[in-house]
């Protein structure tokens, strides 16, 4: 994968990257995290054209419209990342294993995130 890109947050704990592959398919997720997501599925999750998907991925995360997830793991902070179906996310992962925030680092609660001006999500069009 060659990296095309990194974008730190404002308190320096997050670093999104945008990667392509060989075969020119384009990546985008947080340093550090088994997350990730592609351009053809921003694309269809945000019902936005393809080739604009990963530039307005970005836009939507650091504009805070997308909140971040961290799970939590005996009380230490692991894998960053964000849900296309936060509702389903908090009842799977349960809420106290999950800490919301969003990129300019600003802590949220579950309901808070459930609440945040987002771009529609899948599963809530």
């Amino acid at each position: 994968m060659k990296i095309l890109q990194e974008i730190t947050s404002p308190d320096g704990f997050l670093k999104l990257v945008v990667a392509e592959g060989a075969d020119g398919e384009k990546a985008i997720g947080f340093e550090g995290s088994d997350w990730h997501t592609h351009a053809d599925l921003v694309h269809y999750w945000l019902s936005i054209p393809k080739e604009k998907a990963i530039e307005q991925f970005i836009e939507a995360v650091i504009e805070d419209k997308l909140p971040i997830i961290t799970s939590v793991d005996g009380g230490k902070t692991q894998n960053p990342w964000i849900s296309d179906n936060l509702q389903q996310s908090i009842k799977v992962y349960g809420e106290e294993n999950c800490h919301f925030r969003l990129w300019s680092q600003s802590t949220i609660s579950a309901n808070q995130a459930l609440h945040t001006d987002s771009l529609p999500l899948a599963g809530e069009r």
